[in-house]
């Protein structure tokens, strides 16, 4: 497990590359929230890597969708002294910049591509990182007589940090899925919703991070909380991040923009959001007595009945506070007979025609009998039926009598509004063909199955 450092003294080392809406100035913020200890450490959206290169985490999953910030890592992390000794070769004019600039950093050695997008990034304009639609940097230069672009010693600093983590260039939701497990503390950093008409939080590659895309990510804030991760994200004081965050923590915290053309509008707010795992309750199975009504249930050879592990699971359910019970496949239908047993409402579901009347007419309905002489009614052939048991059954398991009073009754059930005396009627139906006791219908009309019971 990772031990998070002192909160009231931040390490010495710091990031190598400026970045728009970097980290450093709310360092203060974040680290009180992060926990005591944690598994591993994993930044989706590294960009400047402030908070990553305080805390110096021994475990870390670091990632961006920037491929030449992601190389730079590498190569610092793993190639150094080969990165020093090609910034050593650069110089501060302003030829040599768009020189510099102008070059493709996909055609050069690593190490020299990693070396120039440092060296742009300490003498541009405002320290300002931007591609365009091409990706081709597209920053002037920021006429800064003495830019400090190879500070060996945060470099050598720096590369042992990098050297423990696991450096990866992809996308985000990628880096969470492969990555990400309960007790990591994750922390998402992405481009901000824009604030003000002149905001631009989509330069950080040509691809772009759009209001759908924020709602995404609130959706994998939410899974990872359910893992069982630690989550802290940052982002605009927008109402839409009050929205999308509104079941977590939401710190306001006041900022300045240092990467601004206008100092008037250097002041702003961001967010940080907290949504760390939830406590979940301690439960034991503890065997307890049900009620004698239960055992009155209609016995059934449903597969895969659960009447043999009632009392557990009643054990395990009444440690909640609840009314209602939703039985989404009810099978026999005896699991939620039980909860309505103790005084719950149920609400029952099966994909299983058969069963779904079963547990509507005894299980889910609360009130509704289907009285005697109704149930009588449907005996009688009111209208000619579409004759289908007789004609695909015959022969087979009834009488041809029997086959015609099946039909009838689907017939005349089919025409009940009331759901419930429906579900009543078919689950009569159902249990006399089960049961084969159809000669009593033909025998004795009236018989009292058709009427269904209270409890």
């Amino acid at each position: 497990m990772e031990l998070a450092i002192n909160k009231e003294k931040l390490v010495s080392t710091k990031p190598i590359l400026k970045w728009a809406g970097g980290k450093t100035q709310m360092l203060g913020n974040i680290m009180p929230k992060i926990p005591e200890t944690y598994g591993r450490y994993i930044e989706p959206f590294v960009g400047g890597g402030a908070l990553f290169f305080a805390l110096t985490p021994y475990h870390a999953i670091i990632s961006d969708s920037n491929p030449e910030l992601i190389n730079t890592y590498q190569e610092v992390a793993n190639h150094v002294d080969l990165v020093i000794k090609y910034l050593h070769q650069y110089k501060n004019t302003k030829e040599d910049f768009y020189a510099v600039r102008a070059l493709d950093w996909t055609k050069l050695p690593k190490a020299n591509a990693a070396a120039r997008m440092i060296y742009l990034n300490k003498t541009c304009f405002n320290g300002l990182y931007r591609v365009n639609k091409k990706g081709q940097f597209n920053v002037p230069y920021g006429k800064y007589k003495s830019p400090n672009y190879c500070d060996e010693n945060s470099l050598y600093s720096a590369s042992e940090i990098l050297q423990r983590a696991t450096i990866v260039c992809d996308d985000y939701r990628s880096v969470l899925k492969n990555y990400a497990k309960p007790g990591d503390f994750v922390f998402l950093d992405p481009p901000y919703l824009p604030i003000s008409e002149y905001a631009d939080f989509k330069r950080y590659t040509k691809e772009q991070f759009y209001e759908e895309d924020h709602t995404e990510l609130a959706k994998e804030v939410g899974r990872l909380q359910e893992l069982g991760c630690y989550v802290i994200l940052t982002n605009s004081n927008h109402p839409f991040v009050h929205e999308l965050y509104a079941p977590y923590k939401i710190e306001i915290v006041p900022t300045k923009r240092y990467i601004s053309c206008n100092g008037n509008n250097r002041k702003g707010e961001d967010v940080i959001v907290t949504a760390f795992p939830k406590s979940k309750p301690l439960l034991r199975a503890v065997p307890k007595p049900l009620p004698e009504q239960v055992s009155k249930y209609p016995a059934t050879r449903f597969m895969g009945s659960k009447s043999k592990l009632l009392e557990q699971i009643w054990s395990v359910a009444s440690q909640f506070e609840f009314n209602t019970v939703v039985d989404l496949f009810s099978g026999s239908g005896i699991v939620g007979y039980m909860f309505k047993a103790q005084g719950k409402s149920v609400i029952s579901n099966d994909y299983m025609a058969m069963s779904a009347a079963f547990t509507k007419a005894m299980v889910e309905n609360n009130q509704m009998i289907l009285p005697l002489e109704e149930a009588e009614t449907l005996l009688v052939r009111r209208k000619e039926s579409d004759h289908f048991v007789a004609e695909t059954f015959k022969g087979l398991y009834y009488s041809d009598l029997e086959n015609e009073l099946i039909d009838t009754l689907r017939t005349n059930i089919a025409a009940i509004k009331e759901p419930y005396k429906h579900a009543i009627a078919m689950s009569a139906l159902i249990r006399a063909c089960i049961k084969n006791v159809l000669v009593e219908f033909l025998h004795i009309p009236g018989n009292g199955i058709m009427t269904g019971e209270k409890i």
